[in-house]
């Protein structure tokens, strides 16, 4: 089946919009996309949505169709939700599937400093990061 990377939901200014990439195959290609892309050529903060290469907008029905059990093909699920200060993610880190909820502001922060592995840092910072 061809690889349709991870889906994502941006949650912010009371509405939701959701996408996917096939270019980001893992939260931490996602996290190094945000530090890649984060300024326009003025130096500017894009929208997250604006950093992931190769992103596709969904509609909120396939969201829905396939969010609540990753659909053949995805990598990863990730909400992101601004106003509440968290990122969840759902992925295989290698010992099955699995979610994981972080601070938004951490996740941002682990992006602007363009750490190799984004994992490890906040794994490091928050133990008790998986919730299942």
């Amino acid at each position: 089946m061809k690889n349709k990377g991870c889906a994502f939901e941006i949650k912010g200014g009371g509405t939701s919009r959701y996408f996917a990439s096939p270019a980001v195959t893992g939260f931490a290609d996602f996290v190094r996309f945000l530090y890649e892309n984060r300024g326009d050529a003025g130096h500017a903060p894009r929208p997250i949505h604006k950093r992931i290469p190769q992103v596709i907008l969904l509609s909120e029905a396939d969201w829905q169709s396939m969010a609540n059990e990753i659909a053949p093909g995805y990598d990863c699920i990730l909400i992101i939700d601004i106003a509440e200060n968290q990122v969840w993610v759902n992925e295989d880190t290698g010992a099955g599937m699995a979610i994981y909820c972080f601070p938004f502001l951490a996740v941002m922060e682990v992006a602007a400093s363009g750490a190799a592995d984004p994992w490890k840092t906040l794994l490091t910072k928050y133990p008790s990061a998986r919730m299942v």
